[in-house]
């Protein structure tokens, strides 16, 4: 299984879980999207290690030891019930505690009220939620998710806060990233109701993942690595797509389809590349789209990408929205204007300075749909509208605009200014937070987000016949409308 590669930004490694005390703001932030920066942190040395762990160990993290940060017990009561919660509700976090609420505002349930809850999380059928809470005084964490049909909640403990979570299709397994010990980025595999079920974790500085639709293949993009894990609950058992580089990308899958989408800076660089060839294929060549087949290894190119793209497949398999910077990954602050209606270009035109576009998987044939940059990228469950956020003209607002493209022209939704939280944990890593759509309402008629106030920060709701109106659901960091349910939303 092991092959002798020149590894990226860090060597990866799957190795036994282990106690860390960072905090619970994520550990691993972006990397400056020009090579001249990368270059510096960048030594293009190391050998990708599968260990496993030493038999005397448990096989799953270790909560904190008493002395140090003593067990809280689980906010709401583990195993307890409150009934079942219904359907089409929105998970409004922050500042303290989680509220689940009726699209009206009526609160419906309510999850650690003494609490720092944090990334809240629905599978993707809609029966579950997942979220990361923290005792304000201890830092002890917890991972609890809710039934949302009995209204049951597990809870167990993390030796460190999880950042994010995205859930198998199937939902039986959750990845969880968090800080590692190395410093960087560590995925776990936890199962359905948020306990250890692998003995393993993957490290790198960073990760981004995505599963596969309709399977439990994941796919990693781990520092300048690609790797596909073809069973979560034996890790070990990977495919190894060596050095694409451009790391804090996320790849797509592409439903319907043994196909990925992702993001190449190395020219497809053959697995024996030496370190040499390597920094010339990237000082020469410009990053690629690539479609490329996990069965056979097939590989279609898209076209040109910049450094920073933002990827988000339509629910049908036959395009993807891209959100594209030629030169460096964009700051939120806008620098132009939107288009009136779809000016078609070709792929042979080169990546804009700044556009969202949307790319025919079949044959590479690009529609640009706004001239900005896209900050955030979600299609709604019916296929139907793109969301696109976008900054504002003012290079000194930290304020944005929803835009809705509905296949013919893109139009403004509304204007807001997001919540720190919203913009700090979420809108830097957005093209990660696609794997898990979030936004939309089940019925693809309305978004909730967390946006600043006068009253503060809320819960936003802006509906598609009431553009540029908003309104709030009361105090929040952020929000998330669940998904449809598969079985037509009966609990």
């Amino acid at each position: 299984m092991r092959r002798c590669l020149i590894a990226g930004v860090a060597a990866c490694a799957l190795v036994i879980a282990a106690a860390c005390s960072t905090g619970p703001s994520r550990s691993s932030v972006p990397a400056p999207a020009d090579w001249a920066s990368e270059a510096e942190t960048d030594p293009l040395a190391g050998d990708p290690s599968f260990t496993a762990p030493p038999t005397a160990l448990l096989p799953s993290p270790e909560p904190a030891p008493a002395e140090e940060s003593p067990a809280e017990p689980a906010p709401d009561g583990e195993g307890s019930t409150a009934g079942p919660l219904g359907v089409n509700l929105i998970a409004a976090a922050g500042p303290l505690g989680l509220r689940l609420l009726e699209p009206s505002g009526e609160v419906v349930g309510l999850l650690g009220p003494d609490h720092i809850v944090t990334q809240p999380t629905w599978s993707r059928d809609g029966l579950r939620l997942a979220a990361t809470l923290i005792h304000p005084a201890t830092g002890v964490s917890q991972v609890a998710v809710v039934d949302i049909t009995t209204g049951d909640i597990a809870t167990t403990p993390t030796s460190s806060p999880y950042f994010f979570y995205s859930w198998s299709h199937d939902g039986s397994r959750l990845v969880a990233l968090g800080p590692s010990q190395t410093g960087g980025t560590a995925a776990f595999i936890l199962d359905e109701a948020g306990g250890p079920a692998a003995d393993v974790t993957l490290q790198s500085q960073s990760l981004y993942v995505a599963w596969e639709p309709g399977g439990r293949r994941l796919l990693l993009h781990a520092g300048h690595r690609l790797l596909l894990v073809n069973d979560v609950d034996s890790p070990r058992d990977h495919s190894d797509y060596g050095l694409v580089g451009v790391d804090f990308l996320a790849p797509a899958w592409v439903p319907g389809t043994q196909d990925f989408l992702y993001v190449d800076s190395y020219g497809q660089a053959p697995p024996d590349a030496g370190e040499q060839e390597l920094l010339d294929r990237r000082a020469t060549t410009s990053p690629q789209l690539l479609r490329r087949n996990a069965d056979t290894g097939e590989i279609t190119d898209l076209g040109p990408a910049g450094l920073y793209t933002m990827l988000a497949v339509h629910p049908s398999g036959d395009r993807a929205a891209i959100s594209a910077a030629s030169h460096e990954r964009p700051a939120l602050a806008g620098d132009g204007s939107e288009t009136a209606s779809i000016s078609p270009t070709g792929p042979e035109t080169g990546v804009p300075a700044g556009a969202v576009q949307i790319v025919d998987l079949a044959t590479a044939e690009r529609l640009t749909v706004l001239d900005r940059i896209g900050h955030w990228l979600e299609w709604s469950p019916d296929g139907r509208h793109l969301l696109i956020a976008a900054s504002s003209d003012d290079p000194d607002s930290i304020g944005m605009s929803w835009h809705i493209w509905d296949g013919r022209q893109s139009y403004e939704l509304a204007r807001f200014a997001p919540t720190a939280t919203f913009l700090r944990d979420y809108f830097q890593f957005a093209d990660q937070y696609d794997e898990t759509p979030r936004l939309w309402s089940p019925d693809s008629d309305a978004i909730t987000f967390g946006a600043n106030t006068a009253d503060g920060g809320v819960a936003a709701v802006a509906r598609l016949d009431s553009a540029g109106a908003m309104t709030s659901l009361g105090p929040s960091d952020v929000s998330f409308w669940s998904p449809p349910r598969p079985d037509g939303g009966l609990p």
